[in-house]
């Protein structure tokens, strides 16, 4: 998975996986996107450490298929292509924010460190998260990538890529973040197997 190609992921994922769901019930894309980031349906998930805020929200696939399909510049010919794009990964977004900026702003003045926050944020941070199964195996990050949004969006939000095949289905479990770069320590974000599992699939038109 080329580097440009994580990119367009972060910003497909970021700014608007995988289990997919297997209700009965289908959504086109612009409903999809809003079950997804409607907090009632335990797929986005907030915390707080200080003056930091994190919030971690699940992607599926179908999602970034329905983005990826309307993207003008796609060369995909089909959603059967595009989903083996996608195919055996879990896709996570984490934000995080320090007094309402993006959290490598705490560095601004300092060139040497905020590129060294920067180069975490963009590949470093995926040897710091991992998902743990309600059986406590622990899936670590395959990759990350994160674009910069340059104050756009008031946050830092980093694409994760898990391997899918290590998290059974209709079980629950953490996203767990030990961070080793600006002080937050260890997050937990608790999400729900039948959370996942009841997510609509995609309807094309």
């Amino acid at each position: 998975m080329s580097h440009a190609f994580l990119k367009r992921l972060v910003i497909l994922a970021g700014l608007g996986g995988s289990l997919t769901g297997c209700c009965s019930s289908s959504l086109e894309a612009p409903a999809l996107r809003a079950y997804v980031q409607d907090p009632a349906h335990g797929l986005v998930q907030h915390t707080t450490v200080g003056s930091a805020e994190l919030t971690c929200a699940y992607r599926p696939t179908e999602l970034l298929v329905a983005q990826e399909l309307a993207n003008p510049n796609s060369i995909t010919a089909s959603p059967d292509s595009v989903r083996r794009q996608f195919a055996g990964r879990q896709y996570f977004t984490l934000s995080l924010a320090q007094d309402g900026a993006e959290i490598e702003n705490q560095f601004i003045t300092n060139p040497t460190a905020l590129t060294n926050a920067l180069a975490y944020l963009n590949t470093g941070i995926a040897a710091d998260v991992f998902l743990v199964t309600a059986g406590h195996d622990s899936i670590p990050a395959l990759t990350s990538a994160y674009p910069r949004q340059y104050g756009a969006t008031g946050r830092s939000t980093v694409l994760l890529i898990f391997q899918a095949s290590g998290l059974p289905q209709n079980q629950d479990f953490q996203l767990v973040y030990r961070d080793t770069h600006f002080g937050l320590g260890t997050v937990q974000f608790s999400f729900k197997g039948p959370d996942v599992v009841a997510i609509p699939t995609l309807k094309l038109p």
